[in-house]
C-alpha cells in the first residue's frame, strides 16, 4: 500500500526542486527588468544601473537572456503531455489511478516513525478525486496560455524556425502558470507529507543577491572614478 506514497512523493519532490530553480530564474529576470525602470527604482538609481549594465553589457545581456530562456523552457516542461516526462499531467494521472492507496491509514503507515501532534493530525484529510478535479479544471481553463507558452518554447527557444508563428505570453500569464504548478505541489505535499513549503529563499534571495551585486558594482565604479579624478588633480 505504501508504494503509491513512495512513488508519488518522489515525483512531487522532484517537481518541487525543478519549480524552485525555475522560480528563482524568473525572479532574477524580473528584477533585471525592474532595475532600469524609473517608475520602480527612481530616475537616479535607474541611470546608475543602466550605466553598470552598459559597462558589462556582454555579461548582463547574456545573463538576462539566459534566465529568460531557462525559466520559460522549464515552466513549459511542467505542462508537456507526452510519454515518460515528469509533468503536472503525469503526476495528477498517477495520483488519480492510485487514490485508493492514498488513504488516511496509508498516510499513517507511511509516517509511522514520525511524531505528529494529535490535534494537528485531526485536521488531516486524505487526497480525493475532487481535489484532483479542481486542479484539472484549473489547468483546462488555462489551456490557451499553456499552448502559447509551449509554442513560444518550441518556435523561439528550443528551435529557431525560419518562419515563426507569432505568439506571445505576458508576465501576468506566466505568473498564472507558475501558480498552477505551485498549487499542484502544495496540494500533494499537504496530502502526502502534511506540510507546507516555504518559498522565501527562492523568491526573495535571488532578488537580494542581484541587488547587492549591483550596489557593489556601483560602489566600485564610483571608487574608480574617484581615483581617476584624484590622479588627474594631483597631476595638474
Amino acid at each position: 500500500m505504501e508504494k503509491a506514497f513512495i512513488v508519488l512523493f518522489d515525483y512531487v519532490k522532484r517537481l518541487r526542486s525543478r519549480y524552485l530553480n525555475t522560480l528563482a530564474a524568473f525572479k532574477i529576470f524580473e528584477r533585471f527588468s525592474r532595475l532600469s525602470a524609473i517608475n520602480i527604482v527612481g530616475k537616479r538609481k535607474a541611470e546608475k544601473n543602466i550605466k553598470i549594465f552598459n559597462s558589462y553589457r556582454y555579461f548582463f545581456a547574456t545573463t538576462k537572456e539566459s534566465a529568460k530562456c531557462y525559466f520559460l523552457i522549464e515552466l513549459a516542461k511542467f505542462f508537456d503531455n507526452c510519454g515518460e516526462s515528469l509533468t503536472v499531467y503525469s503526476v495528477i494521472s498517477y495520483a488519480e489511478k492510485n487514490v485508493a492507496k492514498l488513504t488516511k491509514q496509508d498516510f499513517l503507515n507511511f509516517h509511522k516513525d514520525r511524531q505528529i501532534l494529535p490535534e494537528l493530525f485531526a485536521r488531516y484529510k486524505q487526497l480525493s478525486l475532487s481535489d484532483l478535479k479542481k486542479i484539472k479544471d484549473r489547468i483546462k481553463r488555462n489551456e490557451h496560455l499553456i499552448k502559447n507558452l509551449k509554442t513560444y518554447r518550441d518556435k523561439y527557444l528550443a528551435h529557431d524556425d525560419i518562419i515563426k508563428k507569432q505568439v506571445g505570453i505576458n508576465n501576468k500569464e506566466i505568473k498564472v502558470l507558475f501558480n498552477i504548478v505551485k498549487s499542484v505541489i502544495a496540494l500533494l505535499y499537504n496530502k502526502l507529507d502534511f506540510s507546507v513549503i516555504s518559498y522565501v529563499n527562492f523568491e526573495k534571495e535571488p532578488i537580494e543577491d542581484l541587488n547587492r551585486l549591483m550596489e557593489n558594482l556601483i560602489k566600485c565604479e564610483q571608487l574608480r572614478l574617484d581615483e581617476i579624478r584624484k590622479k588627474w588633480l594631483n597631476y595638474e
